[in-house]
């Protein structure tokens, strides 16, 4: 009898062990994810991801950001960067065979409760903030793609809101 109760005993420790486990490695992961480590999906759900990633070896940049769709991968690319000061952070879509082709969009990040969470200094953030804003990309890609979009390709993105997804 004793042995039975010690096996059921001894079984439970080990379930609430493991269960402490994954909920310490959850806890630590979400934790560590930088926005440079970060996937944004829209908030109007169209499929469309933000996606953002670490900056090139040797570059000035903070870090690179990708919009993708299911039916275009990387429909734009950008170079993130952050001004020095106040510390607005920027996503640079600059077309290298064209010179006229120079837009900047400025990104802002908010909190679960809709408060102000872009980091004064990109990389030193622990956890990326939980929505973003990039102003003017919306009419950016009205005017870029407007006439293109068929059921072929990504419907326009329009002003939206990005949610923080999962991490890379």
């Amino acid at each position: 009898m004793k042995t039975k109760y010690f096996t059921h005993f001894s079984l439970f420790v080990l379930s609430i062990t493991v269960l402490l486990t994954l909920m310490i490695s959850r806890a630590t992961t979400s934790e560590i994810c930088p926005i440079s480590d970060s996937i944004y999906r829209d908030a109007n759900g169209q499929g469309f991801e933000l996606v953002f990633g670490p900056p090139p070896v040797g570059s000035a940049v903070h870090g690179t950001a990708v919009i993708d769709h299911p039916q275009q991968a990387q429909l734009y690319q950008f170079r993130m960067f952050q001004s020095s000061g106040y510390g607005t952070v920027w996503l640079w879509d600059k077309d290298p065979d064209q010179p006229d082709n120079d837009w900047r969009f400025w990104i802002a990040f908010f909190d679960q409760d809709l408060a102000s969470a872009t980091p004064l200094y990109l990389g030193a953030e622990t956890e990326a903030p939980q929505y973003a804003v990039v102003a003017g990309l919306g009419s950016h890609d009205h005017y870029q793609r407007r006439g293109s979009v068929t059921e072929e390709t990504p419907p326009l993105l329009g002003d939206t809101m990005w949610i923080r997804d999962r991490c890379q």
